[in-house]
């Protein structure tokens, strides 16, 4: 049952947090997850490319969005998108909206894996990749990066894994970042999957 559970759903109250807040009646509960999901698709959409570590989504009077950054230098990047942004987001919440943009430094998963994704287009093997990402994070208790789908443009699917240092995935006190992500490839679907123990 280990492999089949996403490791950040199994630690949620301990050691992993929510990044949505919002409260409404059993009515209509329905209706803020479709919005919260549709604006995660939007945000998916629209800055995939950034280098962000998390997006907190925060409903009250207000609609509050926390863009947690690793470099400094992406904000002139979002500014061009921004307009665009807040259009899109309006048509789903008619609120107002403010954007937080908070640095954190912290290595996280889903910036390895964007890492890995960046390389994929570069007619480089996907084994020395994974290498090269994996020994710039050797400080950590484990880390582990898996690739699945047609690599290289090969007939039969199959997968790729490399582990450095231990992921105990059922001991809830572990402090483990999970992250996934699928990319379209010519040679079809390809998901990255990446186990971060801190």
């Amino acid at each position: 049952m280990g492999k089949k559970i996403n490791p950040n759903l199994f630690r949620f109250g301990k050691n992993s947090f929510y990044h949505c807040l919002w409260y409404s009646s059993k009515k209509k509960y329905f209706f803020y997850i479709k919005k919260d999901i549709l604006l995660r698709e939007i945000l998916k959409k629209s800055i995939f490319f950034l280098n962000l570590n998390y997006v907190d989504i925060i409903v009250s009077n207000n609609l509050k969005l926390n863009f947690y950054l690793k470099q400094i230098d992406i904000i002139n990047n979002i500014e061009k998108y921004l307009d665009l942004l807040i259009l899109e987001i309006s048509k789903i919440y008619k609120k107002n909206i403010i954007i937080n943009f908070i640095f954190d430094f912290e290595d996280n998963s889903s910036s390895i894996a964007l890492n890995i994704i960046n390389n994929f287009n570069n007619k480089i093997s996907i084994k020395k990749v994974i290498k090269k990402e994996i020994i710039k994070y050797k400080n950590y208790q484990g880390c582990k990066i898996q690739v699945c789908g047609r690599i290289d443009g090969v007939d039969i699917a199959r997968k790729i894994w490399i582990l450095v240092g231990k992921i105990p995935l059922h001991t809830i006190r572990s402090k483990i970042d999970y992250c996934y992500y699928e990319l379209v490839t010519q040679f079809g679907i390809q998901c990255i999957k990446v186990w971060l123990l801190k």
